[in-house]
């Protein structure tokens, strides 16, 4: 399916969904007086104790597989009061993202998985899931109001986040509903920028902030403080990276699920000027960061920002000021200001991702599983995790965005989330290819010539569509 600025659909859905604001900078001062304050997750989560024939499900047990994110802090302290409220058990296990997709991976792909409920990723993941029928369309839960209350609200969910969990496009059934939602957005610290006597509002494009990051790298090397920090070679990266593309690609059409790699018959565009652009700004940023960011995951790029022992953070979630703001993680709190990405010569874009919860296929408690699902993205517990995630996936939760994070942040995010297309890429061995376009990107930080390592990422694409037969598959 051919994709032309996705911005703009995004506009068009904004005015049609909502006469009031979808978010903070736009709220209506009567949203902002209901809106006062976010619920306590007492106040959100316990509810009315039900009868014991409202408790269908009582005694069963749901594994749930989470990746450590704000948003499982925020929502696991709040899992007692939904077992009192159903009486069904849960039983949670929580893993760093760095063995995460290998887990789900492996229990995805079991008989009897060991997990009901996982947080899924609108990617290879979760398209091999669909591809495999490791996965459960959610389609029948949702429309079937014996399981799914009018109280639910499911449609202030927004859409175009929605569909990112649809396989095998946006046209597909449902497979996962979402949690949250980020767009990737600049993060500077104003202090280091005052010191400098640079003025923000003067750097109009790439380039000027190209220029102020030597300027700052000249100024704070010596004291430990790297000039940015942006992702390496995490699996991840390539998500983020898409943005950098797109941030150059202009208003020419693109392939959903393909991004801006390849064209409708699979001919791979590596040696694009657009693509070039982006990878090299990516590997500019990386070269100018601290010793051994080339394997940084966004853990460590967020711990070092956090440290103050960056001046710049690019390309990445916007939920992150959730952390740089809270000052028993941060030392920045308070310093950090918030910006879309720069326009460059060609272009202005950034992408959006987010996370969700999927149900296995081969769940032998589903009806379970999906009153765990539908609790914990209901809009209650979206008002007690928001303060955390900083991206709630609700119209009627971004109002309050004003007052925790600010009008610069929420300006920062509504600017980007105009102007932003769903960074999701998954095929036939797109696995393979996301691994050379990390190994590109390293090897243009480190020095090499980028039309030379463009070229030979361009022919391993090539190579992997033969090999995955994409072209007689399409």
């Amino acid at each position: 399916m051919s994709t032309k600025r996705p911005g703009k659909f995004l506009a068009l859905f904004l005015a049609a969904i909502l006469a009031v604001s979808v978010f903070a900078g736009c709220a209506t001062p009567q949203e902002e007086k209901n809106n006062d304050a976010l619920p306590t997750a007492a106040t959100t989560a316990a509810g009315t104790e039900p009868a014991e024939a409202e408790k269908p499900y009582s005694g069963q047990t749901v594994n749930v597989l989470l990746n450590a994110h704000p948003w499982q802090v925020a929502a696991e302290p709040l899992f007692a009061e939904f077992e009192e409220k159903t009486g069904i058990k849960v039983n949670a296990t929580v893993l760093g993202e760095d063995v995460y997709w290998d887990r789900v991976n492996l229990g995805l792909s079991s008989e009897e998985p060991p997990f009901d409920v996982f947080m899924l990723s609108p990617n290879m993941t979760g398209y091999t899931g669909y591809t495999n029928g490791w996965i459960a369309a959610l389609d029948e839960f949702i429309e079937d109001p014996d399981k799914t209350p009018a109280s639910y609200q499911y449609e202030d969910i927004y859409p175009y986040v929605v569909d990112g969990f649809r396989y095998p496009n946006a046209d597909g059934k449902i497979y996962g509903i979402p949690l949250t939602m980020e767009t990737y957005i600049l993060f500077y610290r104003k202090d280091l920028f005052a010191e400098q006597n640079i003025d923000v509002s003067a750097l109009k494009t790439m380039d000027d902030w190209m220029e102020v990051l030597d300027q700052l790298d000249a100024a704070y090397k010596d004291q430990g403080i790297s000039a940015a920090v942006i992702r390496g070679a995490d699996p991840t990266m390539p998500d983020e990276l898409l943005a950098a593309v797109y941030n150059n690609w202009g208003d020419r059409p693109y392939e959903a699920q393909r991004m801006f790699y390849f064209d409708k018959d699979w001919n791979t565009q590596f040696t694009d000027p657009a693509v070039v652009e982006g990878f090299k700004t990516w590997a500019k940023i990386l070269s100018l960061g601290p010793t051994g960011c080339t394997n940084f995951t966004w853990y460590d790029c967020t711990t070092q920002f956090a440290a103050g022992s960056a001046a710049t953070y690019w390309f990445d979630a916007s939920l992150f000021a959730s952390t740089f703001e809270d000052a028993e993680q941060s030392q920045v709190a308070g310093k950090v200001g918030y910006l879309a990405v720069p326009p460059t010569a060609t272009g202005h874009g950034t992408t959006h991702w987010g996370w969700g919860l999927g149900i296995t296929e081969n769940s032998k408690v589903k009806d379970a599983a999906w009153q765990f699902v539908q609790w914990a993205t209901s809009p209650e517990v979206e008002q007690a995790t928001a303060p955390s995630t900083g991206g709630p996936v609700r119209a009627a939760t971004w109002p309050v965005m004003k007052d925790i994070y600010g009008e610069e942040y929420c300006a920062a995010v509504d600017e980007s989330l105009a102007m932003s297309a769903p960074g999701y890429m998954y095929f036939n061995g797109s696995g393979e290819v996301t691994n050379r376009i990390i190994d590109a990107v390293i090897r243009m930080s480190q020095g090499e010539d980028a039309g030379t390592v463009m070229q030979w990422l361009d022919e391993e694409a090539k190579a992997i569509v033969e090999k995955s037969d994409l072209k007689t598959a399409s």
